[in-house]
């Protein structure tokens, strides 16, 4: 246990993202002033991934318009890479940028440089066009994912389409392929419209606890989606005591779970009905919802009830209160970044827990 006047949180970043400001909130009226510690920071970066690989799609469909940016979605999507590019932390990781449109390497795996990552970026082809080749491409990885050693984060951008052809696996069959024999996350990146192509994505990314699907039009407005993906910063905390003034309107506390349960419990209706109108309300703000667990069982099996928590509380929101899918995203760390010790059982149910950030704030 640390000094009671040390403070462990853990900030979970973004793959290729800017600091992002959030604002955690018991529900309580608005409070201009009140005495709270200030805080001297320390960080340290943590890799949560060893490599990582961006499969592009650079197929016909990417030529549609993308929302009112004046940019296609493929310019868009070569733009949003690029940026993140530009603030990635390097901490050893091994990367390959490759087309699955069809198979091409663009940045051959390697050990990852920045510089020469924005060049491979900028060899992308200018223009959309051609099948989407998946099965082939995914069929290619395999070669690629066998030199691997450590975790794997697979950035697969990807409409739901597929060129079928006599024989070849699904897309889906071929990733579970993979999740059995290598230690490898799917983040599927969607710019899916219909609801079999979206479909499509879905089962891609149910291969494992660690994938999911990020909806590319979210993502590109909010880049918290991809949150943890590759690394977070530990932030350690020294406290002294000033006068506060609060930037918010509510204050939502750590929503606690029963033992393997994703269930809300009643407890905690009166402060999601204030997180909900706000939201509700507020239309420009959007909460993050985190899900966590005790140390109770399998890694994979308590990422899978964090994500069950994280998605309990979102459904709740949207049910109860009609907040939009894209005022929440959900994340999930299972039995990482404990608020205490594990030792006790209250200790445990301490970390049996979804927490929540406001964000969205000028």
């Amino acid at each position: 246990m640390r000094k009671k006047y040390k403070l462990k949180s853990v900030v979970m970043m973004v793959f290729f993202v800017s600091m992002m400001v959030g604002v955690s909130f018991a529900a309580e009226d608005v409070v201009e002033k009140e005495k709270v510690y200030d805080v001297v920071i320390t960080k340290e970066l943590i890799k949560t991934a060893d490599n990582f690989i961006v499969l592009f799609d650079s197929s016909s469909s990417m030529k549609e318009p993308f929302k009112d940016t004046g940019l296609t979605t493929l310019d868009a999507a070569k733009k949003f890479l690029k940026d993140r590019n530009e603030i990635l932390p390097d901490l050893g990781y091994n990367a390959g940028l490759y087309l699955f449109t069809p198979f091409k390497p663009i940045y051959m795996m390697q050990k990852y440089d920045r510089d020469k990552f924005a060049a491979a970026i900028d060899q992308l082809p200018a223009k959309a066009s051609g099948a989407t080749l998946l099965q082939q491409g995914l069929r290619k990885l395999d070669g690629v994912l066998s030199g691997l050693s450590g975790r794997t984060v697979v950035f697969l951008s990807y409409d739901g389409h597929y060129s079928r052809m006599p024989g070849s696996m699904k897309p889906v069959e071929i990733a579970k392929g993979f999740a059995d024999k290598y230690n490898v996350c799917f983040y599927v990146i969607s710019t899916a419209k219909g609801d079999q192509e979206k479909a499509v994505l879905k089962a891609v990314a149910s291969i494992n606890e660690c994938s999911r699907v990020v909806p590319f039009d979210q993502m590109y407005e909010k880049p918290v989606y991809l949150a943890g993906a590759l690394f977070i910063i530990e932030t350690r905390v020294e406290k002294y005591l000033r006068t506060y003034y609060h930037l918010a309107d509510v204050k939502i506390d750590n929503i606690l779970f029963d033992f393997d349960s994703a269930e809300i419990r009643s407890e905690y209706t009166d402060d999601l009905k204030v997180l909900g109108e706000f939201l509700k309300n507020n239309l420009s703000k959007y909460v993050t919802l985190t899900g966590f667990t005790d140390n109770t069982g399998s890694s994979e099996y308590n990422l899978g009830l964090a994500r069950r928590r994280a998605e309990s509380v979102a459904a709740y929101l949207n049910a109860e209160f009609n907040v939009s899918v894209g005022q929440i995203v959900t994340q999930w760390y299972g039995k990482d970044d404990p608020v205490t010790d594990n030792d006790t059982s209250d200790g445990r149910s301490q970390n049996r827990r979804v927490e929540s950030i406001v964000m969205g704030f000028d």
